[in-house]
C-alpha cells in the first residue's frame, strides 16, 4: 500500500516488507516502513504547515469507490507556517488512510500518526488530487504540549516506523537509524520551521543558469 508523496524527496510506506537492494527484506511484523526524510525537507516540498487544535474526525468510507477508507481530520487553525495566510482562524481538513466503518471493519497502518479532537499539534501536510495528507507519513505531525509553566514543547513521537535511504551512490534502498526525537519549546520550533521556508524561497527564486555553449560563451 502506498499513501501519499513528497514531490522532490520521494518515500514509500509498506507494512511487513520492504525493497532493498534489488531484493526483499523482511521487518518487523505490524511496523511502517518509510524513506527517511529530514524536517527541512519536508517543510520545502509542504504546500501548508499549520498549527492548531483539532476539532474532531470522521471516517470516509469509500469502498464503493474502490477507493477503501479514510479518516478526516479537522484542524482549528491558529498560525500558518506555511501557504495561504488566510487559512489562519478557519477549519482546515485533511485526509489519511485507516479507520472504522459503520459496519465495524477496521483499516489501520501501524506507525500512521493520529489525532484527537482537542490535541493541538503542528502539521506538515502535501496536496493530493482532492484533499491533503501528511507529508513523510508519521514524519510530518508533531504533537504541542502545555507544560505548568505556561510554555508549549513541540514532539514528534515515532513508535512502529522502521526507516530506509537510498544509497547515494547505488540508488539502492537501506536501512536508516531512527531519527533523533525532534523535542522544542513552541517559540523555537516555530522559528526553525520559518528559517527553512525561507531557504524554500529563496532556491525557488534563483533563476536556472542558461547553457553554455563549446567555447564557454552563454546562450541567450
Amino acid at each position: 500500500m502506498t499513501y501519499g508523496s513528497v514531490r522532490s524527496v520521494l518515500w514509500a510506506l509498506a507494512i511487513g516488507m520492504v525493497a532493498l537492494g534489488g531484493g526483499i527484506a523482511p521487518t518487523p511484523a505490524r511496523a511502517m516502513t518509510v524513506l527517511q526524510v529530514d524536517l527541512k525537507a519536508l517543510v520545502a516540498t509542504a504546500d501548508v504547515v499549520l498549527y492548531g487544535k483539532v476539532a474532531g474526525t470522521r471516517v470516509l468510507d469509500r469502498r464503493k469507490e474502490g477507493r477503501g477508507t479514510w479518516t478526516e481530520i479537522a484542524l482549528d487553525v491558529a498560525e500558518v507556517w506555511k501557504g495561504d495566510s488566510r487559512l489562519a482562524g478557519k477549519r482546515f481538513a485533511w485526509m489519511h488512510v485507516g479507520g472504522t466503518t459503520a459496519d465495524g471493519i477496521t483499516v489501520h497502518v501501524p506507525g500512521m500518526p493520529t489525532f484527537a479532537a482537542g490535541e493541538e499539534t503542528v502539521v506538515v501536510l502535501e496536496k493530493t488530487s482532492d484533499s491533503h495528507v501528511v507529508s513523510g507519513g508519521p514524519q510530518g505531525k508533531f504533537s504541542v504540549k502545555a507544560l505548568a509553566s505556561g510554555h508549549k514543547t513541540v514532539t514528534r513521537e515515532l513508535p512502529d516506523v522502521h526507516f530506509v535511504r537510498r544509497d547515494p551512490q547505488t540508488g539502492a534502498m537501506q536501512p536508516a537509524p531512527k531519527p533523533v526525537a525532534i523535542v522544542r519549546t513552541l517559540n523555537e520550533f516555530r522559528t526553525e520551521v520559518a528559517g527553512y521556508v525561507a531557504d524554500a524561497a529563496k532556491a525557488a527564486a534563483i533563476p536556472a543558469k542558461a547553457p553554455a555553449t563549446k567555447n564557454g560563451s552563454v546562450n541567450k
